[in-house]
């Protein structure tokens, strides 16, 4: 545990442009990019905010299990059924962010309105974090899917089917010369991942 203090409260840095290294300066906040331990530390301090999304009772379930805020590394998903759950969501993220100096990025961030009735002509709701507006999506990208406002999953579908026809038209060309067996392995080695596969099952 002493390791771990030391090596984040005295950590210095510099900066390397055209070679050129600037002077050092202290890193007092964050976590280290590829370091072991980050993402895992990241989880303890994401994991407060979590808990007080969940202990809010607002949000989405399903039965009795809340996936209200879903988070991956230092992406975090809110799910709400209404725009007055979403902005009491958004709330609770700020005042956890005020408490922990966590800065949400608006720019970065976006929202998604999925719904089976077309919502012609209705008011659209507007959304923000820290003062600055959140913009409104059609679709978005999350871990390799493709979500879409349109509940079904042919974009997803697309999306996957030219990502595997680019695989296996690299290995093709890569690899032309090699015995058939090779091209069999490589193909099932680089074209038959399963990574995400879990958010569609």
């Amino acid at each position: 545990m002493q390791l771990l203090v030391n090596l984040y409260t005295n950590s210095i840095a510099n900066l390397s442009w055209n070679g050129i290294l600037s002077e050092n300066f202290e890193v007092k906040n964050g976590v280290q990019q590829g370091g072991i331990v980050s993402p895992v530390l990241f989880c303890i301090y994401i994991d407060g905010l979590l808990c007080a999304i969940r202990k809010s009772g607002v949000g989405c379930y399903i039965g009795h299990v809340f996936v209200g805020a879903l988070a991956y590394a230092d992406d975090v998903t809110l799910l709400a059924p209404t725009p007055q759950a979403m902005r009491h969501m958004l709330k609770i993220c700020e005042e956890y962010g005020k408490r922990f100096s966590i800065v949400f990025n608006a720019t970065k961030s976006a929202w998604l309105h999925v719904t089976k009735r077309k919502q012609s002509g209705k008011c659209v709701p507007q959304f923000f974090i820290d003062g600055q507006r959140i913009q409104c999506i059609s679709r978005y990208t999350h871990l390799g899917h493709v979500i879409s406002d349109k509940l079904d999953d042919k974009d997803d579908i697309i999306n996957k089917r030219n990502s595997l026809c680019g695989k296996i038209n690299n290995v093709l060309c890569y690899f032309c010369e090699r015995d058939a067996l090779v091209k069999l392995k490589l193909l099932r080695a680089y074209c038959s991942d399963f990574y995400g596969c879990v958010a569609v099952c």
